[in-house]
């Protein structure tokens, strides 16, 4: 199975000078729990999570005026349509994170989440060996400190 067939399209996305408070009012009206960030050429410069804004608005004074791109995670793991769930797994598992885009050509075309492949039941599938292996290695505990949270590295 490939990732074009379970992944989340179109992705849900912002600018990266969108306000906090408004990158939370998206995600919740549009259900999604992350959205990716572009640059000002419509191309993926970060990556931000409703965890990230969480953490971002408790420490916040003035979250109205502060900036998605002072919180996303710059160091975006991605994949491909046509790359094999398997692999997306296993990049998700390597790099702690719930949630990657989905980029072709430069473009982001959608994004898939542990819970997109959860809910297509991947037993049939044959995956369901590298779904718990990575399951484990996303929610295992952590000692990352909240700087290595903020780039990506830790769990999503």
């Amino acid at each position: 199975m490939q990732v074009h067939e379970v992944m989340t399209e179109p992705p849900q996305t912002c600018p990266q000078t969108m306000h906090l408070t408004d990158a939370s009012r998206r995600m919740r009206t549009t259900g999604c729990g992350s959205l990716v960030v572009l640059g000002p050429h419509g191309r993926i410069v970060g990556f931000v999570t409703d965890r990230d804004l969480a953490l971002a608005l408790g420490d916040a004074r003035n979250p109205d005026h502060l900036a998605v791109e002072a919180v996303m995670s710059r160091d975006v793991h991605s994949c491909r349509r046509d790359d094999d769930l398997a692999l997306a797994l296993d990049r998700m598992a390597t790099f702690r994170v719930r949630r990657l885009p989905v980029i072709d050509d430069g473009d982001v075309k959608g994004v898939i989440s542990i819970d997109d492949i959860v809910v297509w039941g991947l037993q049939s599938a044959g995956l369901s060996e590298r779904l718990i292996a990575a399951l484990r290695a996303l929610c295992a505990t952590s000692s990352f400190p909240a700087k290595e949270y903020a780039e990506g590295c830790g769990p999503r």
